[in-house]
């Protein structure tokens, strides 16, 4: 190894070390500050509608291809074997609901037009779950984002693109993490947004922004985004 390429990897691993205690002083920031007493009388919180939303869960076993054009899909982005019809090998997958799950990209529209792809996790040796959405622009399917993380939940927006809400894994330290992290669509991909939970705990709202940019710096880190 390279003298340059040993430094490097020495300042990516202090990077992760601030950024994950950086979380932790935040949090415990936040807990243990005490309240200031005031008399003046609190404004009462504007209420405001939720959105629509749909929480999403992926079982392979279940899954179905249900408009007929997602084979030539997988065929034309060459993501897996047309030729092969056994369904229990991950190193060459078949171009099976066992192994890919489609979500519509822009409501009311075909498959074919831009999706969001679930990959199962050990597909093509990979270990994890992997999301990436295609948009066809000038009659190709180009693909605009790619996660390592999975989709757990849509809500509608005032456009014909939902919000998608992505649970990212992280394992340091021999601890785990998950990041549930809101992305909206803004020039043809997906833009993060924030961090809205760590490890199925909600953020405080005092602290969301300083919190969301250490998540983000995470994930182009460790190129959970590409």
């Amino acid at each position: 190894m390279q003298p340059t390429e040993e430094k490097n990897k020495k300042i990516r691993k202090r990077r992760g070390i601030i950024l994950l205690l950086s979380i932790v002083l935040v949090a415990l920031v936040v807990i243990f500050t005490p309240k200031e007493k005031t008399d003046i009388p609190k404004a009462k919180p504007t209420v405001t509608a939720p959105k629509e939303h749909k929480e999403i869960s992926t079982d392979y076993s279940l899954n179905r291809f249900t408009e007929g054009t997602e084979k030539g899909i997988l065929q034309e982005i060459g993501i897996c074997d047309t030729m092969n019809v056994v369904e229990n090998n991950l190193d060459v997958p078949a171009c099976s609901p066992r192994f890919f799950r489609f979500f519509t990209l822009k409501n009311n529209t075909p498959l074919k037009s831009g999706f969001m792809l679930l990959i199962r996790s050990g597909v093509n040796a990979f270990p994890t779950r992997r999301l990436v959405v295609f948009e066809r622009q000038n009659k190709k399917l180009i693909k605009v984002n790619g996660f390592i993380g999975y989709i757990i939940e849509r809500r509608k927006t005032n456009s014909a693109y939902d919000d998608i809400v992505i649970r990212f894994f992280e394992r340091y330290d021999r601890q785990k993490y998950f990041y549930h992290c809101l992305f909206t669509w803004k020039n043809h991909k997906y833009q993060y947004v924030n961090c809205e939970e760590i490890n199925d705990q909600k953020i405080k709202v005092q602290v969301q922004d300083s919190v969301s940019n250490v998540v983000k710096q995470i994930l182009i880190d460790k190129q959970y985004l590409f």
